[in-house]
């Protein structure tokens, strides 16, 4: 009967108009996104190139002396960004409160304002600014030297002192600054990266978690609509009656339904990825190494499939508890907080929702984290389960109560 049920609900899955618009908005989001990150790109370094471009350096010297070089030119200018919902806010600061400021970075350094804007000026003078990569490089090896012996816990504290000044969101708090600071690269950091993402990642595996990045933003709100829409369709067509008086249980009847479910929105993220994947593929040949021809499968399972089981959950559980489209409001909240929770875009997973990586590599640093984001989605693919669970409880207490009428279990109980 499981079988047969759940043929059914794919076969009724395809007759939706939803899960079409869903499809196709799926598609031209990630293509739009994967499209700017060309083949051509992955090419071994040479000796001697005038920029390597930015890595992103966990040294504690770094991201002090970064830091307070975003700071100074900051305090310089008067323009503070932050992101205190998640949005861009600048903040401009009164003349007390920036020579407070200045005196943190005098603190920090050891050395006089004036001074420290002598020498920015003159490292700002070695670079070539009227080009990107100049403007980028000479931003990147802009530091403010800490003086000796201060410590990065003494740091953190007059940082803690920074916040209090511009408010929330700004690039001084610690859990921002304590996932890396993004510095310039040289020829061996290169090297090693791009050695790297050929024998550790094998090409495809390095461009699949870039497609995971783009395709979490999007799957943290687009399966909301498929499960609200199927909760909802008995109610429209007035079969609950029939629904509820079949032989079959609620976990086989609500099981073929979220199974049926996930099943047909992780299908199309399959077919994508695997597309996607493929010029990565040809690029791995070109270079002589024998790429991971099912990357594409092992991220799209621990990455985005535990995400797609939670969030059709909670449209499950909370559509069917309230039989209307509160959880649609639910999810797309969550989904923009977690989204914004965090300033980093690569790693640092923690238990948030959408989790990010940014790039097309670092692979050491992935590796250091990766059992981060094996914790987190496996936190949400049991979540799922038990939020399935309780579904079945509330559907199949109101299909004993010959529940017809009133729909909302809320209501039976006035």
């Amino acid at each position: 009967m499981f079988g047969t049920l759940f043929i059914d609900e794919c076969k009724q899955i395809l007759k939706s108009l939803v899960y079409y618009i869903y499809v196709i908005i799926l598609i031209l989001f990630l293509t739009s996104q994967m499209s700017g990150d060309s083949v051509k790109d992955l090419k071994e370094p040479e000796k001697g190139q005038d920029y390597y471009g930015m890595v992103v350096s966990m040294d504690e010297t770094d991201i002090m002396e970064r830091t307070l070089a975003e700071l100074f030119e900051e305090v310089d200018i008067n323009s503070f960004a932050t992101y205190p919902m998640g949005f861009y806010k600048q903040v401009i600061l009164s003349d007390a409160e920036l020579a407070e400021l200045e005196g943190i970075i005098e603190e920090c350094s050891g050395e006089d304002m004036d001074i420290l804007k002598k020498q920015v000026s003159e490292h700002y003078e070695q670079y070539d600014q009227t080009t990107m990569e100049g403007a980028m490089q000479a931003m990147a090896e802009n530091r403010i030297k800490v003086k000796k012996g201060f410590t990065y816990e003494e740091f953190c504290q007059k940082m803690e002192r920074v916040c209090e000044i511009i408010g929330k969101g700004s690039s001084y708090e610690k859990k921002n600054f304590e996932g890396g600071v993004e510095v310039s690269s040289n020829y061996e950091t290169e090297l090693e990266e791009y050695n790297n993402i050929c024998k550790k990642d094998k090409v495809t595996g390095a461009y699949m978690r870039l497609f995971c990045d783009y395709a979490g933003i999007i799957l943290g709100v687009l399966p909301i609509f498929l499960g609200v829409t199927r909760c909802l369709r008995d109610k429209r067509s007035q079969v609950s009656q029939v629904i509820y008086a079949r032989n079959a249980g609620a976990g086989v009847i609500q099981g073929s339904r979220y199974l049926a479910n996930v099943c047909m929105t992780f299908l199309p993220v399959l077919i994508v990825s695997f597309i996607l994947q493929l010029p990565w593929q040809y690029q791995a040949q070109t270079l002589g190494v024998k790429a991971d021809v099912l990357a594409f499968l092992k991220y799209d399972v621990i990455w985005l499939l535990p995400e797609i089981m939670i969030v059709l959950a909670v449209a499950f559980f909370i559509t069917e508890m309230t039989e209307n489209i509160i959880s649609i409001f639910v999810q797309v909240f969550w989904a923009i907080a977690s989204l914004f929770s965090s300033m980093i875009l690569k790693g640092s997973f923690g238990f948030k929702l959408i989790v990010r990586w940014n790039e097309a590599g670092a692979a050491a640093l992935f590796e250091q984290q990766k059992s981060q984001l094996y914790i987190n989605r496996g936190f949400y693919f049991i979540l799922s389960l038990v939020l399935f669970g309780l579904t079945c409880l509330v559907y199949e207490k109101k299909r004993r109560e010959g529940e017809t009428i009133y729909g909302k279990i809320f209501k039976r109980r006035k």
